[in-house]
């Protein structure tokens, strides 16, 4: 029976080793503007390519809740230029299990998420679509057709980042940190801490095909801000399992310079700007 106390034997199972199992939907690649994508990237991050990576997906099993659609874009980056990742810019949820999703991502793994209004996910044959909206607005509208991808030179790179029926270990950088308040009332970001996730997947689909993408904004999402310069490719792909399994700290960052990175892909604008504000029911 629940209860405001739980079982100790009950937290030995808190969230260990969270699984996205079952994952399937739409990988895929586009340049944008590199100088733009620098600005976006705290220190001591380095960009690796002027490529947005992104993916829109059914999380069909997940070991922490129930099923649930997901969105991000991210920036391959390295640290200390050895170690290579992606840093995701934000992860739009929508579906039954998405609150249990962002909490667990956001509060367990330091992981920007949001809640979407809705985001649709569907293919018939050898085409798929998908769409996120957050706030009424359609942020991310995107089309997929199987067979060559948008830039064939890509397509080596693009085939490296999944390895069909061999475990596969990838890197994601995120930042964890505390909110203090002060004597005025006012919170600040402390103790921010450069974190890495390691990640081991394994991938047992991967279709390649033609992408279409369009992004857009609201005051509180600006995904049009890593604009599409050139699509290079996507991909329709099914993880069978996909397990964080470790996360590194990796070294104290500076509280303040880090802050304004860390606002827009978990909060919206109304926590620092009053006027702001929405109504709707």
């Amino acid at each position: 029976m629940t209860s405001y106390r739980v079982d100790q034997k009950d937290l030995a199972h808190f969230l260990t080793k969270p699984s996205m199992n079952d994952q399937e939907g739409i990988m895929f690649a586009y340049a944008t503007d590199e100088t733009v994508l620098k600005s976006l990237i705290p220190a001591p991050l380095k960009l690796v390519a002027p490529i947005i990576v992104g993916y829109v997906v059914d999380m069909g099993k997940p070991t922490f809740g129930g099923p649930y659609l997901e969105e991000t874009l991210y920036a391959m980056v390295s640290y200390q230029d050895k170690l290579v990742g992606a840093y995701p810019f934000q992860l739009l949820l929508s579906g039954p299990g998405a609150e249990a999703g962002l909490i667990s991502g956001r509060e367990g793994a330091s992981i920007p998420k949001k809640l979407a209004d809705e985001i649709v996910l569907r293919r018939t044959g050898n085409q798929a679509v998908a769409k996120v909206t957050r706030h009424g607005k359609v942020l991310l509208d995107l089309s997929w057709e199987s067979g060559a991808i948008n830039e064939k030179s890509f397509m080596a790179q693009f085939s490296q980042m999944m390895t069909l029926g061999k475990p596969m270990e990838t890197n994601s950088f995120f930042f964890d940190y505390h909110l203090q308040q002060d004597d005025e009332g006012k919170n600040h970001f402390v103790d921010v801490t450069l974190l890495a996730t390691k990640m081991k997947s394994v991938a047992d689909r991967l279709e390649p095909g033609k992408l279409t993408l369009k992004l857009d904004s609201t005051e509180d999402d600006p995904l049009g801000e890593l604009r599409v310069i050139k699509p290079l490719g996507a991909a329709w792909y099914h993880f069978k399992t996909s397990t964080m399994y470790q996360t590194l700290k990796l070294e104290k960052v500076d509280d303040a310079a880090t802050a304004p990175y860390l606002v827009t892909g978990r909060y919206d604008r109304s926590l620092y700007d009053p006027e702001a504000t929405s109504y709707h029911f």
